[in-house]
């Protein structure tokens, strides 16, 4: 199994999708792999817990037994099981309410909180950005930095988002983290949680409210302006469409067939 680990390694996936990659095939011993997929894959089983397991496989297949990723596809079953569950995203009275209330908030959070359903990044990425990776590219200012897979990723940023960047490079001090904690150290996912949950309970026109919500309002709101799901996949920083399609509602799955052969 150290081979197989090792060759994950050299992929540049993130140890916690190795971890969960080694104790699949783990599972699957000295079983055929393919069979033992087979039986994994229903209509019972969410879909979220079967794509890790074809994945794995997948990545097993072609590192062990040296098959190409055209013929492990033609050898796999295709993915079936319940669908995830779809997470709203804010209304447009609801977004407006919340940048009311994050505007009494003290920076880095607020600045963060404006941000996410500007620009749909992971709250990890957004905490953990330094100043050098706000530019141009193009003329157009963004974020260009290193995504999931060490990825280079260029997320452009609209007129709203540049204000409230603009606004916030104006208060604040010359510093290599973007948003550094009072510590020096860049601000915690957590940190902005604790907000959004706080947030939540003090007001009752939040049914859901987290950095994940806003992300998936993003989603929302940029497919309702006319945005193609290719693009959208793109800045959301997706190596998978299907993992976009998820963020919609409520006809997620219907839009994904439509345009999944295209």
């Amino acid at each position: 199994m150290g081979s197989f680990t090792d060759k994950l390694n050299q992929k540049g996936l993130s140890p916690k999708t190795i971890e969960a990659y080694t104790k699949v095939v783990n599972q699957v011993g000295r079983k055929d792999p393919i069979s033992w997929l087979q039986n994994k894959v229903n209509t019972s089983t969410p879909i979220g817990t079967v794509l890790p397991f074809r994945s794995a496989i997948k990545h097993y297949l072609i590192s062990e037994k040296g098959m190409s990723s055209e013929e492990v596809e033609l050898v796999l079953p295709k993915c079936k099981g319940l669908p995830c569950k779809l997470r709203d995203s804010l209304s447009d009275d609801q977004l407006e309410l919340f940048k009311e209330k994050v505007q009494t908030l003290k920076n880095p959070a607020k600045t963060i909180l404006l941000l996410l359903p500007e620009t749909g990044m992971r709250i990890s990425e957004i905490c953990n950005l330094r100043r050098s990776e706000y530019t141009r590219k193009q003329n157009i200012q963004g974020f260009l930095f290193r995504g999931k897979r060490n990825k280079q990723r260029f997320i452009p940023l609209n007129s709203t988002a540049q204000n409230i960047m603009t606004a916030y490079l104006n208060s604040t001090d010359e510093d290599e983290l973007l948003f550094p904690s009072y510590m020096g150290k860049p601000i915690t996912p957590a940190n902005i949680r604790r907000y959004t949950r706080k947030m939540c309970k003090e007001n009752d026109e939040f049914t859901e409210l987290s950095p994940h919500i806003l992300r998936h309002t993003f989603a929302t709101r940029a497919l309702k302006k006319g945005m193609d799901l290719k693009t959208l996949q793109v800045l959301l920083g997706h190596s998978d469409i299907q993992t976009t399609s998820r963020y919609l509602h409520p006809d997620a799955e219907a839009l994904f067939d439509a345009i999944k052969d295209l």
